[in-house]
């Protein structure tokens, strides 16, 4: 339907204050979900709206809409190395092959990203619906205050100016839909001046009353804050016993369990030509409730800057890369750690490293007195793993026994589901990746609210392993390290900071912020003949390991962990899926892929329905008018929805109503085209209902019939 300019200008009034709606929907969904690019999702919001205004065709819409989210994808996943084309073809046919599995939480980036962009389009088209048709957005205002108070209350998320401006717009914009309403009722044309005279008002006084509102003083509550009793009553949060702590890194770890409050304060800027994670310290006694460091303190040596780095996992051989760090928060005087580093450089003379053996802390000291530096350079070469000695290395038997204690009351179940887990496997690299990946598929959740203490001599792993299933990276590190022992390989618990978000690139070089929120820990586990290697059993962490798949690409036995039982994200480990190995029984399985081609042909079946449906809507929509509108037609107070509707399916069949037509002209116009006088009939009808109020000497009955005649006429 094209629209005038006045109608243009009207909906672009419209459709800004409802970009600016949805603004404060998309905030709070970037905020607590770490999401970033949040100017291309909003960009993309814009030219939806955009394209609204114009009344673009079918086609020409869809095309713009599909084309950036197609960019997007491209720009911000494809690396260079694949065209377009193929990297399109790759996405399409790894998500299928993944669905078609029922491994759902394991499509790839670029597919939840789309799926992201197709919501937003369904709701803005939902939206304008309202807007267009229906003239009124009282449903999405309502959705849109229930969802930021609800984020507010139960969340981290501040939404209390976020409310009162979707108040302020979402109650000028319902002024304007009304009016628009009356104006329409009224059949009144355009008129700008007493559309400001009916608006100006209204737009003035809701501003004025939000931001008298803003800055009034306000008393205190009255209520109790009924917040926590949900939270109690819903299991939320752990008992009242349990209180909230706030995510950040810490030195004691002696107590672990409870929940936590996220904290999103920036500790560390960081500059680094690869992801990965920055390591602070190892732990290696398990008291069942928690972590602390045996080691004797006599392994403490001071290291100057040009001297060797005495960790316990060797760099690699490729060429050195830096890595510059701007510390933030002063608390943490500590260095991280780079995976494979090498040196550091911490731009004062005097400053030097006092290195503990025992953990592998490393704090900078100025004349004996330990210091923050804000600034500083680490060198490293990035450790590689051959996967071919990965997998031949059988046993865990070097390096140091204390790596493999456990307490004396562990109970005897944690064992024997250690041992059920990798018992079909014979590589030590092959155990681990089992115990790796055992929580993503048996379950397990990750949370930071609902997360229990262990009671009384209750076990820390155990509660988590067989209970609770519910935790954050401290319950699934320290269960991952607990299982590796139970069967003899050598483990350790790790903490320091996750790769943090990126927010630049430039000449190969990217930058990280690291938050509170990014405090971590993993597990590093030994394997004879390799060393040290780093794994990463947290759900929705990937581990940024070096491997090096320096195997015949041919070998079916190229990965002997099952796909069903070693699930892990596209993108991080696609080299090491084999999908015909289900189980070690292969005939005991459904491989789902050999039906692809049956969704395949489906799906087209599908498409073709839907073309053949558009194609041929002018027989099987008036039906559907009629079918769904048939009600309104017994009331005179609805009637006026139904002749809408018939006036949209005359303008289907090219039958529009010109801007300066009355509605008796255009009646008339209908009538000679469909070769009937039952339009002038029906709009008398309309027009002494709707401007004379004369309900009682009309007959229902017979404007049903003659409305329900003309519907069924558009299908010729």
């Amino acid at each position: 339907m094209r629209r005038s300019t006045s109608e243009k200008i009207e909906f672009a009034i419209f459709y800004i204050i409802i970009f600016l709606i949805l603004r404060e929907w998309l905030l709070p969904i970037m905020e607590l979900t770490s999401t970033g690019y949040f100017m291309q999702f909003l960009l993309f919001m814009g030219i939806c709206l955009l394209l609204g205004i114009f009344s673009l065709p079918f086609a020409v819409s869809w095309f713009i809409k599909l084309a950036y989210i197609t960019w997007f994808n491209v720009s911000v996943y494809n690396d260079g190395q694949l065209t377009t084309v193929q990297f399109l073809s790759n996405e399409l046919k790894t998500n299928m092959n993944t669905i078609l599995a029922g491994e759902w939480i394991y499509v790839s980036d670029p597919f939840r990203t789309s799926l992201f962009f197709i919501l937003i389009w369904m709701l803005i088209y939902l939206i304008q619906h309202w807007v267009t048709v229906r003239y009124s957005i009282y449903y999405f205002l309502l959705l849109t205050v229930f969802f930021i108070g609800t984020l507010d209350a139960f969340t981290d998320y501040d939404g209390t100016m976020a409310i009162i401006k979707v108040m302020i717009l979402g109650l000028i914009l319902t002024a304007l839909l009304f009016i628009k309403r009356l104006m329409q009722a009224a059949n009144m044309q355009k008129d700008w001046t007493s559309y400001l005279v009916y608006a100006a008002p209204i737009i003035i006084f809701v501003t004025i009353a939000g931001i008298v509102a803003i800055y009034l003083p306000k008393s205190e509550p009255q209520w109790p804050d009924p917040v926590p009793y949900m939270k109690g009553v819903a299991g939320i949060g752990g008992s009242s016993t349990q209180p909230f702590a706030t995510v950040g890194y810490g030195d004691n770890d002696e107590s672990l369990g409870g929940p936590f409050f996220g904290d999103n304060t920036l500790v560390y800027q960081i500059q680094t030509p690869i992801r990965q994670y920055w390591r602070v310290e190892t732990k290696d006694f398990y008291t069942s409730k928690g972590w602390i460091h045996s080691a004797d303190e006599s392994l403490q040596q001071t290291l100057q800057m040009a001297d060797k780095i005495p960790l316990s996992i060797s760099p690699g051989k490729e060429d050195p890369q830096s890595v510059q760090v701007q510390a933030v928060n002063e608390d943490y005087r500590f260095l991280l750690q780079a995976y494979g580093i090498t040196s550091y450089e911490l731009y004062d003379p005097q400053s030097v490293i006092r290195f503990n053996g025992g953990n592998e802390k490393m704090i900078p000291v100025i004349n004996n007195n330990v210091v923050s530096p804000s600034s500083y350079e680490m060198t490293f070469q990035q450790p590689e793993y051959s996967y071919t000695a990965l997998k031949e290395s059988l046993s865990s038997t070097e390096n140091d026994s204390r790596y493999l204690q456990l307490p004396d009351d562990l109970p005897q179940r944690v064992a024997d589901l250690a041992y059920e887990i990798t018992d079909m496997y014979e590589s030590v690299y092959d155990k681990a990746r089992a115990v790796e990946g055992y929580f993503a598929r048996s379950g397990f959740q990750y949370e930071t609210t609902n997360v229990q203490v262990p009671s009384g001599n209750q076990d820390y792993v155990d509660q988590f392993l067989f209970e609770t299933k519910l935790g954050y990276c401290d319950n699934f590190s320290t269960s991952m390290v607990v299982l590796l022992r139970s069967v003899g390989i050598q483990a350790r618990w790790v903490k320091g900071f996750s790769s943090g978000e990126r927010i630049h690139e430039e000449d190969g070089m990217y930058t990280y912020q690291v938050t509170n929120n990014d405090a971590h820990s993993w597990v590093e586990a030994y394997i004879d003949g390799i060393g040290w290697m780093p794994f990463e059993p947290t759900i929705g962490f990937s581990n940024p390991v070096n491997i090096n798949y320096d195997v015949d690409v041919e070998m079916p036995e190229e990965e002997q962990l099952p796909e069903a039982e070693e699930p892990e994200a596209p993108q991080l480990e696609l080299e090491e899926q084999d999908p015909q190995q289900a189980t070690g029984d292969a005939t005991s399985s459904i491989n789902w892929s050999n039906f692809k081609w049956v969704v395949y042909g489906l799906l087209a079946i599908l498409l073709v329905g839907f073309i053949i449906l558009w194609r041929k809507r002018g027989k099987w929509q008036p039906k559907l008018a009629v079918k769904m509108n048939h009600s309104k037609l017994n009331r005179s107070d609805t009637f006026e929805e139904g002749y809408l509707v018939l006036l949209k399916q005359l303008e289907r069949i090219h039958l529009k109503r010109g801007q300066d037509e009355t509605l008796q002209q255009f009646a008339l116009r209908v009538d000679e085209q469909l070769d009937t006088t039952k339009m002038r009939e029906l709009t008398a009808f309309y027009e002494k209902l709707i401007y004379a109020k004369q309900t009682e000497q009309i007959d229902m009955t017979k404007m049903k019939e003659i409305w329900e005649y003309l519907i069924n006429r558009t299908s010729g």
